[in-house]
């Protein structure tokens, strides 16, 4: 176990716009909850408008204080629950993901992000990525202190 994680892990969600759904915002919630025990964690959409907007909003935010920026796509790469862990941990303090809105992410927020991440190659509503991906990262949170959570 890595001495003290909780204290240099900082994982910034940026999605464009809020979940709406009450059943996903609570699940969203939930796994937010249990993540926060183990690193810092913050959600803080952008609020959805054009494209053009929305990546200078988005761009404004990451350069506020510099880290590692995944942009969620289809067309990224794809992990094991066990490698998703390992290269989250070893990316250092700061890491960002980036969650397009109904329109996809803009091209300029693909342009800057370190790495396309994909949840799957199938393409999910913007809602229910972030659900799926605050899931992986409790998982791999899980998985990095031996926790029974993955099986």
């Amino acid at each position: 176990m890595a001495p003290s994680s909780h204290n240099l892990l900082q994982i910034s969600i940026l999605p464009i716009g809020k979940i709406k759904d009450r059943e996903l915002a609570v699940k969203a919630r939930d796994f937010a909850d249990r993540i926060s025990h183990d690193i810092r964690l913050t959600i803080e959409p952008i609020k959805d408008s054009t494209p053009e907007q929305e990546a200078k909003r988005l761009l404004a935010h990451v350069k506020k204080q510099p880290g590692f920026i995944f942009a969620l796509s289809e067309h990224g790469r794809s992990y094991t629950s066990e490698k998703f862990s390992s290269r989250l941990y070893g990316l250092g303090a700061r890491v960002y993901f980036i969650i397009g809105g109904p329109v996809g992410l803009p091209p300029a927020i693909q342009q800057a992000a370190d790495e396309l991440l994909a949840l799957s190659k199938m393409t999910f509503p913007h809602e229910m990525a972030q659900v799926l991906l605050l899931e992986q990262l409790y998982r791999a949170v899980s998985i990095h202190h031996n926790r029974k959570y993955h099986k």
